[in-house]
C-alpha cells in the first residue's frame, strides 16, 4: 500500500517539529531533502533530531534490559538444573539448544559468566559435537543420503540439483533461512536409493527431475502487506 508523502507540494520540510512525526525511513528522506535545499543540516533541525534519537535509544535500552533479564533467568534455570551433575556443560548446552534451536552467542556469553567457564571452552564443546548449531535453524531441512547404495544410484546428481536450485552448498542454509541442505552417510533406506529426507518425510528412488516438485512443497510464508 502506498503511503502519502509526508509533506504537501510546496511545503518546506525543514521545521524541527516536522521530524518528530516521521519514522526512520522518512527521517532519512527528509534529511536528504534538507541537505539539498540548504547544503547542510541547520542547527535547530540537528538538535531536534539528536533529541529524537536519544528518546528512541532510551526506549531500545529499556527493551534490551528486559531481554537481558529474561536471558539471564533462562540460563540460571538451566544451570540450576544441571549444576551438580558430571559433564553438566554439555547437558546445559543441550537444554539451551532445545529452547532456541541453536546456541545464541549472547546465551553462551551469559553461560560463561554463570559457570565461571571461559567462553573459548564453551565454543570448544559446541564445535566438537556436530549436534550443536551456532546459527538459527532453517524453516525446512532437506537431507540427502550419500551412503554407498545411494551414492551408486546417483545421490551426487541429487546433491548437484539441490545446490543449483537452492544456491547453497552442503551444510549451508539459504540466506532467507528458508531451507538447509544436509548430506548424511546413511538414513537406513538403502532399498529406496537414492533417497532424501525433507522435514522428516522420506522420498525414495528420487530423480534429479523430481527435486523441483519436492521443493515446491516447501511453501515460503507470504510477505506481510
Amino acid at each position: 500500500m502506498k503511503t502519502a508523502p509526508p509533506f504537501a507540494t510546496g511545503e518546506h520540510p525543514s521545521r524541527p517539529a516536522d521530524f518528530a512525526k516521521q519514522d526512520e525511513a522518512a527521517l532519512l528522506s527528509l534529511l536528504d531533502e534538507v541537505e539539498r535545499r540548504h547544503g547542510f543540516v541547520p542547527r535547530d533541525i540537528s538538535e531536534e533530531l539528536t533529541r529524537l534519537v536519544e528518546i528512541k535509544l532510551e526506549r531500545l535500552r529499556r527493551i534490551q534490559g528486559k531481554l537481558d533479564t529474561t536471558l539471564r533467568r533462562d540460563v540460571q534455570k538451566h544451570v540450576a538444573q544441571w549444576r551438580d551433575e558430571e559433564g553438566n556443560l554439555i547437558m546445559i548446552l543441550h537444554a539451551i539448544q532445545n529452547q532456541h534451536g541453536y546456541v545464541p552467542r549472547e546465551v553462551a556469553m551469559e553461560l560463561s559468566r554463570e559457570l565461571g567457564v571461559k567462553l573459548a571452552r564453551i565454543y570448544e564443546v559446541i564445535t566438537f559435537y556436530h549436534y550443536f548449531k551456532l546459527q538459527p535453524p532453517a524453516q525446512h531441512d532437506v537431507t540427502v543420503c550419500n551412503g554407498t547404495a545411494c551414492y551408486l544410484k546417483g545421490a551426487g546428481d541429487l546433491i548437484g540439483e539441490l545446490r543449483n536450485r537452492l544456491g547453497v552448498a552442503e551444510g549451508q542454509t539459504t540466506p532467507d533461512r528458508h531451507c538447509h541442505l544436509g548430506v548424511v552417510r546413511c538414513i537406513g533406506c538403502c532399498g529406496m536409493a537414492p533417497a532424501l529426507v525433507v522435514d522428516g518425510k522420506t522420498y525414495g528412488r528420487v530423480k534429479p527431475s523430481d527435486i523441483g516438485g519436492i521443493l515446491d512443497t516447501l511453501k515460503k510464508p507470504e510477505a506481510k502487506r
